[in-house]
């Protein structure tokens, strides 16, 4: 991939990364007089706790999958694993540390294949708890990748 590609692609994925925490900060909101630990009274709660989970999955993939490899991409490092990705990530000072993405990781896959919906409460419960440092992980990414554009 040539410099010009790299950074259109980093500027496509940070633009794309904006929008969805937009949509992830307005589930945020519409799920903020919800009571944390109890399951949803009913459907509409349901729908509005299901679009903050997905969303809050959808920003760590798009943060992990796609901003941190363009970012890698941009810098000349080879692709590698997400270990490898999330090392550097952690080496930029853009996340607090592979383990915390890691834990991400591990929630985004539990939102994906809760089905039934059991584990309900508890993922609302962490995904309220850790919205504030995912969005200024998704803050410092940003600031870090237009410096990268900048130049």
């Amino acid at each position: 991939m040539n410099p010009q590609t790299q950074a259109a692609y980093l500027a496509e994925s940070l633009a794309e990364l904006d929008r969805a925490l937009s949509h992830l900060v307005y589930s945020a909101n519409a799920c903020a007089d919800l009571p944390p630990d109890e399951p949803p009274p009913n459907e509409e709660a349901l729908a509005r706790i299901e679009a903050f989970t997905s969303r809050f999955a959808r920003v760590v993939d798009l943060m992990s999958k796609r901003v941190l490899r363009a970012m890698d991409q941009f810098e000349m490092y080879e692709a590698g694993t997400l270990l490898d990705v999330a090392n550097r990530a952690e080496k930029r000072g853009v996340i607090e540390s592979v383990d915390w993405l890691r834990e991400l990781k591990d929630t985004r896959n539990r939102i994906s294949h809760d089905y039934a919906g059991d584990r309900l409460p508890e993922i609302l419960a962490y995904c309220r708890e850790e919205l504030p440092r995912l969005l200024a992980t998704c803050k410092r990414i940003k600031e870090y990748g237009d410096t990268l554009l900048a130049r």
